[in-house]
């Protein structure tokens, strides 16, 4: 079965030559015209579109008919969808753009294209959310499998020394303390690529990814501070730790009751894996569709 990614690049591939035929409808092209001038030789906009039918248009008049009949159904059953809306999965796709287009091989995708599968997302999510009936249990054991989705734990940003004895490590936490500010972040990568008997952690940890002696001083140090020295015990080897705090990320908290709107939400996006595929099918199916054009030669004439 296609992941919901997958689903949605199929779903969005044919839209991507739809502004071309619709700018041959409304006469903004006149086919005879240049669309590319190679060494004095020209290829016309109609030898382009010719192709563009040919590679495209089979699967970009089913998403057409696909869209027409989402638009359809939700007109049936007074499902609307603000600007205001498509505005803001509108951004949320955007800021894929780049992921998506390398997944539809199409290079860069417009806003316009974008904007309109915004609105073919909101439609397919509230057809299928009419139809499914979703328990308080279902929607809490999401929640409880995707906690962290929900609740993020402080962070803390660190960098580190290691060293075999606290007498060193005790003359590396002066040395750095008689730093200036501005030399400190040099100082501390040359003392650690000199001193360290091992690579020191370096990056954004919760308390608890790091070793139990070092959670309580990192919980109560400020941003920016350097630690004096933690022992550390590993693999029942005793370490001396000179740890820099450079910046802590407040957590998250959000009890269920307090985001069960946007609980449900991602339980909806979930199924779509599933029932998006299924709607559309049975769309097609009960729809009367009448083709004008013949794709037998792979041009569409």
């Amino acid at each position: 079965m296609r992941s919901w990614w997958q689903w949605f690049c199929g779903f969005l591939f044919g839209a991507v030559v739809v502004a071309a035929f619709g700018m041959q409808k409304t006469g903004i092209w006149d086919l005879s015209e240049p669309a590319a001038i190679v060494n004095k030789t020209v290829i016309t906009k109609g030898e382009l579109l010719e192709r563009l039918m040919a590679d495209f248009g089979e699967e970009t008049l089913k998403q057409l008919i696909t869209l027409r009949l989402l638009e359809q159904e939700a007109e049936k059953e007074g499902i609307t969808v603000t600007e205001a809306e498509i505005q803001q999965r509108f951004e949320e796709l955007r800021a894929r753009r780049e992921d998506l287009s390398k997944q539809l091989g199409r290079g860069r995708l417009s806003d316009l294209t974008l904007r309109d599968e915004a609105k073919r997302l909101i439609l397919l999510e509230r057809l299928i959310s009419k139809r499914v009936e979703v328990s308080e249990k279902e929607l809490r054991d999401f929640y409880n499998r995707h906690f962290i989705r929900y609740n993020r734990p402080e962070r803390v940003q660190i960098r580190e020394i290691i060293v075999s004895t606290l007498q060193e490590a005790q003359e590396i936490y002066r040395q750095l303390m008689r730093t200036p500010p501005a030399k400190l972040a040099g100082e501390f990568e040359r003392l650690s690529r000199e001193r360290s008997v091992i690579p020191g952690a370096m990056g954004e940890f919760t308390y608890a990814e790091l070793p139990e002696e070092m959670r309580l001083p990192l919980q109560r140090a400020k941003p920016n501070e350097i630690l004096p020295p933690i022992a550390v015990k590993v693999s029942g080897r005793l370490t001396y730790r000179i740890v820099w705090v450079l910046d802590k990320k407040p957590g998250e908290r959000n009890p269920f009751e307090k985001i069960r709107d946007r609980v449900r939400q991602d339980y909806l996006v979930e199924r779509l894996v599933v029932l998006a595929p299924e709607l559309v099918e049975q769309l097609w199916k009960k729809a009367e569709i009448k083709y004008t054009v013949s794709f037998e030669d792979g041009t569409g004439k």
